[in-house]
C-alpha cells in the first residue's frame, strides 16, 4: 500500500519553495550604493561699498505765485471814457502804465473853482493887513488855508482819474469798461507783481535741517514738457517759515525766482499758477553711501556677502528717495551690500556671487 500527502500540505509546500527561491535571490544581489546629492548654491548680486561726501537734493512740490498781490480800486467818481489795450487777463504791465482814464470834468472844475477861492482870500487877506483888522486877518488867513486844501484835493482827484500801474505786474482780473459809471472804491482789477515769483514748499522737519539755512540755497523748479526735455528755472531759499502747520506738520519754505516773465534770463517765462517740481540744494553727509532701497530687509537691515555666506548688519537710513537708501552709518568701505531679494534668505546661508 503506497503512502499518500494529504491535499492539506500541497500549498505548504509549494510556498516553502517559493521563499527558499525568494531569500537565495535576495542574498545573492548586490548592495545598494548610497550617493550624496549637492545642492547648488542661490547666486546672489552684491554692491561693493565706498563711502564719500555726498550732498542731499531736497525734492518737494508747489505753485508758483506772485510775491505781491493787489486788489486795484477807483478813488474818484466817474464815467470810464479810456481802457489800455493790456488792460486784459493775462498781459503784463510794466510800472507806472496807464491802465484806465476817468472824465476827469468835474475835477478840473473843482480845481478851478479852488483856485478862484484862494485868489479872492488872499485879496481879502491883502486888504485886511492894509487895513490893520486883526479879526479880518484871521478869517482871512484861514479862508487861504481851507482854499489851498481844496486846491490840493482837486489836484489829488484828477491825478486819480488815471489809475496807472503801481509795479511791474499781470492783469488778473479786469472789471471794468469803456463807458461804465463807477464809484469811488469800486474795484477795478487785480493784479500780480511780476518782479518776483514765489513757491510755498511744505517741507518736514528733518528735511529742514539738511538744508542747513536761508542763506545763498539755490534751488531748481523744473516740469515735464511733454517730452525728453524738462522746462527749469533757477531760484533760490528766501525764508523758512518759524512755524509749523498744526494739521500736516510741515514747515512752509519760500523759494523766490526774480523776473520770472523775463525770457533773457530764463529760458522760458514761468507763469503763476504752475505746478513744479523743487530740488533744493542741502548739506553734504560725511562718510555715506547709497543703495538701493530693495536692499533693505525691514527699515535698517541688509545682508552682506562674507566668505560665501549671508550676514546681516544694522545700519542707519538717512532717507529714501527715487528707490534709493542713503546710509550714513553701519557699513565700510569694502563691505559688499547683497542686491538680490531671494525668497528666504537668514544669517549663515550659504550663497554665491553671480558675478564672481
Amino acid at each position: 500500500m503506497k503512502l499518500r500527502f494529504p491535499a492539506l500540505l500541497r500549498p505548504l509546500a509549494i510556498l516553502a519553495g517559493a521563499g527558499a527561491i525568494a531569500v537565495f535571490m535576495l542574498s545573492s544581489r548586490e548592495a545598494p550604493v548610497v550617493r550624496s546629492v549637492e545642492q547648488p548654491l542661490r547666486l546672489v548680486q552684491a554692491q561693493t561699498i565706498r563711502t564719500a561726501d555726498l550732498p542731499v537734493t531736497v525734492v518737494a512740490h508747489g505753485n508758483v505765485r506772485a510775491w505781491r498781490e493787489l486788489e486795484l480800486t477807483a478813488e474818484v467818481t466817474g464815467r470810464i471814457f479810456w481802457v489800455s489795450a493790456r488792460f486784459e487777463p493775462g498781459m503784463a504791465v510794466a510800472e507806472g502804465e496807464p491802465l484806465l482814464r476817468i472824465d476827469a470834468t468835474d475835477y478840473e472844475l473843482a480845481l478851478a473853482e479852488a483856485q478862484q477861492s484862494l485868489a479872492s482870500a488872499e485879496l481879502t487877506l491883502a486888504d485886511a493887513k492894509a487895513l490893520s483888522q486883526k479879526a479880518r486877518i484871521a478869517e482871512a488867513e484861514a479862508t487861504v488855508v481851507a482854499a489851498k486844501a481844496r486846491i490840493a484835493r482837486a489836484r489829488r482827484d484828477i491825478d486819480n482819474t488815471e489809475i496807472l500801474a503801481p509795479y511791474n505786474a499781470v492783469i488778473d482780473t479786469a472789471l471794468v469798461e469803456v463807458g461804465q459809471f463807477i464809484s469811488a472804491g469800486t474795484e477795478v482789477s487785480r493784479i500780480l507783481g511780476s518782479d518776483m515769483a514765489e513757491v510755498r514748499l511744505p517741507l518736514l522737519p528733518e528735511d529742514v535741517l539738511l538744508i542747513g539755512g536761508a542763506d545763498d540755497v539755490s534751488v531748481t523748479l523744473s516740469i515735464s514738457g511733454g517730452g525728453p526735455a524738462e522746462l527749469r528755472w533757477a531760484g533760490r531759499v528766501a525764508r523758512i517759515e518759524s512755524r509749523i502747520d498744526s494739521e500736516t506738520r510741515v514747515i512752509p519754505v519760500v523759494v523766490e525766482v526774480p523776473e520770472p516773465l523775463n525770457t533773457e534770463r530764463h529760458t522760458t517765462a514761468l507763469p503763476f499758477g504752475l505746478f513744479v517740481r523743487a530740488e533744493i540744494a542741502g548739506k553734504s553727509l560725511a562718510d555715506a553711501v547709497r543703495i538701493p532701497q530693495s536692499a533693505l530687509h525691514g527699515d535698517s537691515d541688509v545682508f552682506l556677502f562674507q566668505n560665501g555666506r549671508l550676514q546681516r548688519r544694522t545700519v542707519d537710513v538717512e532717507r529714501l528717495r527715487d528707490g534709493l537708501a542713503l546710509i550714513t552709518a553701519g557699513l565700510d568701505d569694502g563691505d559688499r551690500v547683497v542686491t538680490t531679494r531671494l525668497d528666504l534668505m537668514f544669517e549663515g546661508m550659504l550663497v554665491d556671487l553671480a558675478d564672481d
